[in-house]
């Protein structure tokens, strides 16, 4: 997901590690991009399989999922 809007996926259990610094190429998930850049990637803790909605522009006041802040930069 190289975009600024959100993105829904199934997650199953387990720590999955969200990219805050938008420079992944694995996006929404982090691949060590950010390494440099003051920023760290949000530990995100799955407890149960399901569906979630991630940010994608990096704006939101709840991260790392979407909260219609992607609307406002428009």
């Amino acid at each position: 997901m190289q975009t600024d809007e959100p993105c829904t996926i199934t997650l199953e259990p387990g720590t999955h590690y969200i990219c805050q610094c938008g420079q992944s190429m694995n996006r929404p998930f982090c691949d060590g991009s950010h390494a440099g850049t003051g920023k760290q990637p949000h530990a995100l803790e799955i407890t149960e399989p399901g569906d979630v909605t991630l940010c994608g522009c990096l704006q939101s006041q709840n991260p790392p999922y979407c909260d219609g802040s992607h609307l406002k930069t428009r």
